[in-house]
């Protein structure tokens, strides 16, 4: 895992400065109500089925299809629970679409409008831990998390169908993975740069 980890470091394409600023996320704005928000982001804003709920918080609202670096996302605008206004914006990428690749995609395109990152760190996966890269932009208004988490296991297999019985043939090598059970997640936060809660750093 260390070499996925290393591939995943910046690359050494020269960024942009950082702007002095970001004061949400498009025309979002922290602690704005359900109702600021729909007009704020119009029909970009979709209901989602029943509310989710994410400890502290809650988002009745979601928009699909958000395109960062050329990939798609969907985001969840997140309510604090007790003032029912906004504290974060969760932009969710999972599975087949979030690969190393993709990441690296996301980390050029972060750091062409923001610059350099604030922080960098990785973990390597072990002991049931995943793999988790992570990259902040802390601005005076606003915070950015980019998040690359890997939960892959190479315990789940099964039996290559193709593959016909010779029992001189150990069955390790008839195997395969399962890719339904490599879950992987790109995960691009935006909050409040006051809520210290939501800025958990390296950790």
């Amino acid at each position: 895992m260390l070499v996925l980890v290393l591939a995943l470091m910046p690359n050494g394409l020269a960024a942009a400065e950082s702007p002095e600023d970001l004061t949400g996320w498009g025309a979002a704005r922290w602690g704005m109500t359900a109702g600021e928000l729909e007009a704020a982001l119009g029909t970009a804003a979709q209901p989602l089925p029943g509310r989710w709920l994410y400890g502290g918080a809650y988002a009745d609202l979601s928009v699909p299809d958000v395109a960062v670096g050329g990939l798609a996302f969907t985001a969840y605008l997140q309510m604090d629970e007790a003032s029912d206004r906004l504290r974060q914006v969760l932009l969710e990428r999972r599975r087949v679409g979030a690969t190393p690749a993709a990441f690296e995609r996301l980390v050029e395109s972060l750091e062409a409008a923001y610059g350099e990152p604030s922080q960098v760190c990785a973990q390597a996966k072990s002991g049931g831990v995943p793999l988790d890269y992570h990259m902040i932009w802390r601005f005076p208004t606003t915070t950015v998390h980019a998040k690359f988490l890997d939960f892959s296991t190479t315990a789940a297999f099964s039996r290559d169908p193709q593959a016909g019985f010779d029992p001189r043939r150990a069955e390790r090598d008839v195997r395969r993975n399962l890719r339904r059970f490599f879950p992987r997640r790109i995960l691009l936060r935006f909050h409040d740069a006051r809520e210290s809660d939501l800025d958990r750093g390296c950790s």
